[in-house]
């Protein structure tokens, strides 16, 4: 059998993890899983945690929590693999969001949902694996401490998205209504970054912009479908520009994006590449899988590495 490591994120839910593992433990054994496991202690712990796991002879790994965990344990994986096929990663979503987890195959439609973390039982314990997608972020000032490059299995963004996720730490809820709170919170002041994106060295775009978001997967805070068309086994990243949106703009087009059908607005842009750089003349505020992985950085470079992740599916 796999020698497999369960890793725990105590504070995802704000303690709701903690809390609820006990079942899922006993679920996972009563489904005849014989595992190790292992409590994260602090930020990017489980970084370090995954990054030594197959070298431990582990060849599965469980993130149990948010996206948060799950993308810290994938940049320990893809530090591990050396961006290579990483082991198998499988996740019990016990977390604010759990959004990547609705693009794994058979990825959900619109208003579906994996939030119930017995669904994933099934899922992490048996052998069905599938290799997806890995977007990596480069930037041109790291910010000390934090993994250079950063990996992701969901996207990224700048601008009104970004200072959600920010937002969103000081909030002591979960699912959909926290996102909404935080987004309240930064309508009073959220901005619009002026930014320069080239897709694959060949298309430039220039605008000031509400958000830019650079993702592979289909979902972002709980329930908003930015890309509902995104595949994560397709090779490709899926580029979401929208355009300078007034407060009565981001209003009318939030219930769109919650159906996914936000495609058609007028102040949606649309595209697809390999690799995307977005240049800003100011510090870029951004996010990577709901975290905020840097501070200063004025460019960053967006790529796809196509199946290096084993999943459990």
């Amino acid at each position: 059998m796999s020698k497999t490591l369960v890793v725990l994120n105590p504070m995802a839910g704000h303690g709701a993890a903690l809390k609820m593992f006990p079942q899922v433990e006993q679920q996972l054994r009563a489904a005849g899983m014989q595992f190790d496991v292992a409590h994260t202690r602090a930020s990017l712990h489980a970084v370090q945690i995954a990054w030594d796991a197959p070298g431990q002879g582990y060849e599965r790994i469980i993130a149990v929590g948010g996206d948060g965990i799950v993308h810290e344990v994938l940049n320990g994986l893809m530090r591990a693999s050396e961006e290579g096929e990483t082991i198998a990663l499988g996740i019990i979503p016990l977390g604010k969001g759990n959004d990547f987890i609705k693009s794994l195959p058979p990825a959900l439609n619109p208003g579906e949902t994996r939030d119930d973390w017995k669904l994933a039982i099934p899922r992490v314990t048996s052998p069905n694996t599938a290799l997806v997608d890995v977007g990596k972020i480069t930037v041109d000032v790291p910010t000390p401490g934090v993994p250079h490059p950063q990996y992701f299995t969901n996207g990224t963004d700048v601008g009104f998205g970004a200072r959600v996720a920010k937002a969103i730490r000081g909030i002591p809820m979960t699912g959909i209504a926290a996102y909404l709170l935080a987004i309240v919170q930064v309508m009073v002041d959220y901005g619009l970054p002026h930014i320069k994106l080239t897709l694959d060295d060949n298309e430039v775009i220039e605008l000031n912009t509400t958000l830019t978001a650079v993702t592979n997967g289909r979902c972002f805070g709980a329930s908003f479908w930015l890309t509902p068309m995104a595949e994560i086994t397709d090779g490709e990243l899926n580029v979401i520009i929208a355009k300078a949106l007034g407060r009565v703009g981001i209003l009318q087009i939030i219930p769109l994006l919650m159906k996914g059908t936000h495609l058609d607005h007028p102040a949606i842009i649309m595209k697809k590449a390999r690799k995307v750089v977005i240049e800003s003349p100011e510090p870029l505020i951004m996010e990577a899988d709901g975290e905020m992985p840097f501070r200063d950085a004025r460019r960053m470079q967006i790529e796809i590495l196509p199946k290096r992740l084993r999943m459990m599916v």
